[in-house]
């Protein structure tokens, strides 16, 4: 039933074009996405070790590299001190 269900309906032609051209689609975007990040490069990372987060981020403008390599006992602990780094930074 399955099998006739999809010869009936997905591989009639007009219904095939338009699922290969959606799956072109989805590509291109990913593609694009992809590609963007080549350009702007990687801004940060965070990870669990145990019962700590540690992450390091990137300063584009300053072309610098920050880690937490004392960690924090919670994710959230961890960004709130990159963002009190980032402005006292930015004072």
């Amino acid at each position: 039933m399955l099998i006739e269900l999809v010869e009936r309906y997905l591989m009639r032609p007009k219904r095939l074009r338009e699922a290969i051209e959606s799956v072109v689609h989805e590509n291109d975007e990913l593609l694009q996405i992809l590609k963007q990040h080549e350009e702007e490069g990687p801004t940060n990372l965070t990870w669990s070790e145990g019962d700590r987060w540690y992450g390091w981020t990137y300063n584009k403008s300053k072309g610098r590299y920050y880690f937490d390599d004392i960690g924090n006992e919670s994710l959230m602990g961890l960004w709130e001190d990159q963002w009190a780094r980032e402005e006292s930074e930015a004072k």
